[in-house]
């Protein structure tokens, strides 16, 4: 896609439509000497860290979807104990695709992981304002709305049900943007790799290791399918893409794949529905 007048590999929907084209290639130009900083310094370290951030971000276009592919189905059969939870993390999710992916934001052995939620819709927020500042302001505000909502239904169990004032905010159609963003920061890391760096690195486990291995409340879970997943870009593909290109068809299969119903169920949910509800999923 030629666009802000550089070539892309992705076809931007939302972005021309909610920003300027001028802010947008200002901005582009300003992440790439941000880029530039780090991939002239490029090293083992930082290519393993930015290849875990990358397949990071392309998780979180994968969960957002599935989030939002619930949310309409919640919707539409009245599951209205559950929309508040849907809408406010197929936001989050959407938000930390752009935290992942900014060069302003440290590794910080793995913190980054951990981000509070305040700290990354500031973050992602202060990002969408490089585009258009009036709509970083409705973002933020509509998100934190949309939190406070979420902890209404889960903690306060309110006798009104759901029966309470919701954000003006199309949320489908912002979390597009804000996986736009994301994909448009990925693009520019990778064009920066190519011009600043000709060393190529293997995957550090120290680094990969953030992927499939979590532990939470001195609960530890280790994902079969994160592990299968990293260690295919490590022997196959062990320098950063976009996030679009550091997708497989067979992952994205095998993400979706995996909320499916185990059993025929009549009227369940359906992840298969509309894989490209947000993004455009190879």
């Amino acid at each position: 896609m030629k666009y802000a007048n550089r070539d892309w590999w992705y076809e931007f929907r939302e972005l021309p439509m909610l920003t300027r084209e001028q802010d947008v290639q200002r901005r582009s130009q300003d992440l790439l000497q941000q880029f530039s900083t780090l991939t002239k310094a490029w090293n083992s370290d930082l290519n393993s860290e930015w290849v875990v951030r990358i397949f990071y971000a392309a998780k979180m276009v994968l969960a957002s979807s599935v989030m939002a592919q619930s949310l309409k189905f919640a919707a539409a059969n009245n599951l209205r104990s559950v929309t508040s939870y849907l809408s406010y993390y197929t936001v989050m999710h959407s938000l930390r695709a752009i935290l992942f992916t900014s060069p302003q934001v440290r590794w910080n052995d793995g913190e980054i992981l951990r981000t509070t939620h305040s700290k990354t819709i500031n973050i992602a927020c202060d990002a969408i304002a490089h585009f258009n500042k009036e709509l970083a302001l409705r973002v933020k505000n509509s998100t934190l709305h949309l939190k406070a909502f979420r902890e209404l239904i889960s903690y306060r169990a309110p006798s009104s049900g759901d029966n309470f004032p919701k954000p003006d905010f199309d949320i489908y159609e912002h979390c597009r943007l804000f996986l736009e963003i994301a994909q448009l920061q990925s693009e520019l890391l990778e064009a920066s790799i190519g011009k600043h760096s000709t060393t190529s690195f293997d995957l550090d486990q120290e680094f990969t290791r953030h992927v499939h291995e979590v532990e939470i409340d001195g609960v530890q879970f280790h994902d079969k399918e994160d592990w299968y997943r990293i260690g295919y870009l490590a022997r196959k593909h062990p320098t950063p893409t976009n996030i679009l290109h550091i997708m497989s068809e067979g992952h994205v299969e095998d993400f979706f794949g995996s909320w499916r119903v185990q059993e025929d169920m009549p009227n369940s949910f359906n992840p298969d529905d509309n894989w490209r509800i947000l993004f455009d999923v190879p």
